[in-house]
């Protein structure tokens, strides 16, 4: 039976869910001040108060009842036993601005052997869905198991932090973008309530991120997909369903069928003024690079927007590329660009790798 969220048994249920809850994180806690006591960890962060004691987060209890009919002593009671991370504060505070990117470092740690070797497996066993997930989406295959390679490696690195506890320390607690994380911790109520996940067990990454493509909250809600047809939509057990919401969010965001990402460009030497901070959305049509000096080749129109693309490695020449739509598309699931490229770099030499082996002669049998 399926209750309105003004009834009476509704609320109850919401409350009794809310207390399991609470009692798997009591459990989890007392494991969790056991630790703490063994490894000495700074009173500082042993004597965190209670969220629910933060006004900002009875202001959200109120607005998740006023807006979706929750229960707000269930939540309350949630709040309770949750206390800001700092880790999670520390690894979420701004860069420092000193700090050097590198471009070779960053490529190493993502295109590498295993993780080529493990997408060319990957791509095997779920072969059927993902070239059903190239004629629905019009994604190629080797950027849809590059993007789940990159994120947690094949499902295999899906994240360790409570995902109800990083997006709130985010959103209250954190010094930057609490707007945002505000609104995941909303959505990410909704998608539990939808989808009737644990909240005390339920996993992540630092930043709410969660299961094999490691989608938001919101990015779930809005983008995932029933791919393997079970009725439900599960990004945490179902490489199915992460291989159909990979490709779904890639087209809704503007992918172009058949288009190439990037062009490789060598660039003037200096760098004209003009190119030094451009916007990541392809803007510059192709011809205003030409004429600029830079050197590539493509069969595109003149007019085909690109964006300058530039990856530094200490102590070594900038690497260039001209990005186009589809290398835009790929910074909307993240914005790095070192992140977009190695993307684009795993996904062809997954290709590349796979299709040597799909195409090596079949050794002999022994002659009788």
């Amino acid at each position: 039976m399926t209750l309105s969220r003004q009834h009476p048994m509704y609320r109850i249920r919401s409350l009794c869910l809310a207390t399991a809850c609470v009692l798997g994180f009591g459990l989890g806690l007392q494991a969790e001040a056991h630790a703490k006591t063994k490894a000495k960890k700074p009173i500082a962060e042993a004597k965190q108060p209670q969220m629910s004691s933060n006004p900002e987060v009875q202001q959200f209890i109120e607005g998740m009842q006023e807006r979706h009919g929750f229960d707000a002593a269930a939540l309350t009671l949630l709040f309770d036993n949750q206390r800001p991370d700092a880790r999670v504060v520390r690894i979420m505070a701004p860069a420092p601005a000193q700090l050097t990117p590198n471009w070779t470092a960053y490529h190493s740690r993502f295109v590498n052997a295993r993780r080529i070797g493990r997408g060319v497996d990957f791509w095997n066993t779920y072969q059927d869905d993902i070239a059903r997930a190239e004629q629905q989406f019009g994604v190629p295959g080797e950027i849809i198991v590059a993007i789940i390679g990159v994120e947690t490696e094949y499902g295999r690195n899906m994240g360790s932090f409570s995902v109800l506890n990083a997006l709130a320390t985010i959103g209250f607690y954190g010094e930057r973008r609490r707007d945002f994380f505000q609104s995941e911790l909303e959505q990410y109520l909704l998608l539990a309530r939808e989808n009737q996940l644990d909240l005390a067990t339920t996993k992540g990454s630092f930043a709410g991120a969660m299961g094999i493509p490691q989608f938001m909250p919101s990015s779930q809600r809005r983008w995932g997909v029933d791919f393997d047809g079970n009725g439900r939509i599960d990004l945490r057990h179902s490489p199915v369903d992460a291989i159909g919401s990979v490709g779904n969010f890639l087209k809704s965001h503007g992918w172009l069928t058949g288009q190439v990402a990037v062009i490789p460009t060598v660039a003037p030497n200096p760098l004209p003024t003009a190119f030094e901070k451009i916007e990541v959305k392809p803007s510059l049509p192709l011809e205003t690079y030409q004429q600029a000096g830079f050197a590539f080749r493509s069969n595109l129109r003149d007019d085909t927007p690109a964006t300058l693309v530039s990856l530094t490695t200490p102590n070594e020449a900038t690497a260039y590329w001209l990005g186009l739509q589809n290398y835009y598309v790929i910074t909307r699931y993240n914005r790095s660009a070192a992140y977009a490229m190695s993307v684009i770099e795993l996904g062809a030499a997954i290709r590349e790798a796979r299709n040597a082996t799909l195409s090596a002669p079949l050794a002999q049998a022994p002659s009788e």
